[in-house]
């Protein structure tokens, strides 16, 4: 389960544009596998980690969080994570996730 865990997160960082390797790769890729445990367990591994993707822009800790780690401004920190949520449904539809990308499409994304 963690290899599926750190696999999906890794498929959506490197979705929204951060090579792998790099230092906001790692960040994100720890704080997503993080996030995504909070999830629920009923859901695959998948989509625990594709809606943690689309929620973590609007979560202040993890905003404060990841200027704290990459040193940059809370404003850098917000625009980095708003590029999670198009990528996890971008990813989504290239896995044919339909129910979660029908989903997604109707919540508001920054």
């Amino acid at each position: 389960m963690l290899f599926s865990r750190h696999r999906w997160t890794t498929r959506v960082v490197e979705k929204a544009g951060f090579p792998s390797g790099s230092g906001e790769a790692r960040v994100l890729i720890d704080l997503l596998m993080r996030t995504s445990k909070e999830n629920s367990k009923q859901l695959p591994t998948a989509e625990q980690v594709l809606f943690a993707a689309k929620r973590l822009f609007h979560d202040q800790t993890a905003i404060a969080g990841v200027a704290k780690e990459l040193e940059v401004s809370q404003l850098a920190a917000e625009l980095t994570l708003t590029r999670l949520p198009k990528a996890a449904i971008a990813l989504a539809d290239d896995y044919k996730m339909e129910q979660f990308v029908e989903v997604a499409r109707r919540i508001h994304i920054p």
